[in-house]
């Protein structure tokens, strides 16, 4: 991990062009009409289904092996991301999910933490766990298989796309990992990869009759939701102090809105070098645990005492067993082109940095903790 700067280096190339004009945009183009009638005709082919040959059987059993063995816990899944992308630092996904990942770790610990037991029931903790902890373990089921053929074409020195139906990838995502492979065009599969995942979990968890009951129509999650717990910060080293830049998710229950949160979150970690290179000191020098400690310190602790100046915030093998997961359903969630209105462009966010909102968000929480005891 000590050559961050060596793969910020690669990844902050294509967008010199792009860091001095960005404070007066609003938006940031990724695909041209021409690239999305290129995608089009690609879908339009139809399917060439072969035998796979023996080493192809093989290579497909062991990413099964490799995703299962990873997939234990969030701890386990957010490493597999980071390690990824140190090899392979153009595929930009894979550092986003890296950190969107640690959010959903310290969230996970948050349900166990010195704050949040005492503003929901005991009765509704596990299911809130079990929401999250099934949204993580799909998302990555679903894309560490992508990154891992990815790695396989490399090293073969020839496409192995075709192998993606094995692990019963969307065909949305086929001809961007084609496309990429012989352009190069991050931003593209990345904005790819943050839709092809939202839509993955919304059908599978979001939209399930359990989750729809015992969560997102629940009390718990409105008052998570009220109280900022739906921060998805971005932690990053500037002078030698750790800031937090990020977004709030309002409405999860929105696939729409997730996506444009995935992509408001890339454009501001790659088309901004200072928050791009303080990520770079942090994820290299900060092992993810799942505490809140891991980038505040000052304020949280792993040990549950009986400080006031220090809010307990567990680490995630000390909070939750892991959890056996089935991946039984296969569905293909593409069926409707007009998703291609989502890879045009990012949103730019022009004020990132939410450090000072978080603090007040954990006043708020705070003071309602104190009002139910």
């Amino acid at each position: 991990m000590d050559s961050f700067h060596n793969w910020i280096a690669k990844i902050s190339h294509p967008f010199q062009s792009l860091y001095r004009h960005l404070l007066y945009r609003e938006s940031i183009p990724i695909a041209s009409s021409s690239i999305c009638e290129y995608l089009c005709r690609q879908w339009e082919k139809p399917e060439k289904s072969q035998p796979f040959t023996d080493e192809e059987k093989r290579l497909i059993s062991w990413i099964r092996q490799q995703t299962k063995h990873h997939n234990r816990n969030n701890v386990t899944r957010t490493q597999a991301y980071l390690s990824f992308f140190t090899r392979f630092p153009e595929i930009h996904w894979a550092l986003v999910a890296h950190l969107v990942s640690r959010n959903g770790g310290w969230n996970m610990t948050d349900l166990k933490g010195g704050l949040i037991p005492s503003i929901i029931g005991h009765e509704q903790i596990q299911p809130l766990f079990l929401f999250l902890e099934r949204a993580n373990a799909l998302i990555f089921h679903d894309a560490y298989p992508q990154l891992l053929l990815y790695e396989a074409s490399r090293q073969h020195n020839k496409a192995l796309f075709h192998l993606l139906p094995a692990f019963s990838v969307s065909s949305f995502m086929r001809p961007f990992w084609e496309y990429f492979y012989q352009t190069k065009d991050s931003p593209l599969l990345t904005v790819a990869l943050i839709i092809n995942e939202q839509q993955y979990i919304q059908q599978r968890v979001v939209d399930h009759p359990f989750y729809q009951r015992h969560v997102l129509d629940s009390f718990p999650f409105l008052i998570q939701q009220w109280l900022g717990l739906n921060d998805l910060l971005i932690p990053y080293v500037h002078n030698e102090r750790i800031h937090l830049a990020g977004i709030t998710a309002r409405d999860f229950a929105d696939v729409y809105h997730r996506i444009q949160i995935g992509k408001a979150l890339y454009g501001m970690l790659f088309y901004r070098k200072r928050i791009l290179r303080g990520v770079g000191r942090f994820v290299s020098q900060t092992k993810h645990t799942g505490s809140r400690a891991d980038f505040w310190p000052h304020i949280f602790s792993a040990i549950n005492h009986t400080k006031a100046a220090h809010i307990y915030s567990p680490h995630l093998q000390e909070a939750w067993a892991d959890v056996t997961h089935r991946f039984s359903d296969r569905r293909d969630w593409f069926h409707d082109l007009a998703i291609l209105q989502e890879i045009k462009q990012l949103p730019f966010v022009k004020a990132p940095e939410i450090t000072s909102h978080y603090k007040q968000n954990l006043k708020k929480l705070l003071a309602a903790t104190k009002l139910t005891n």
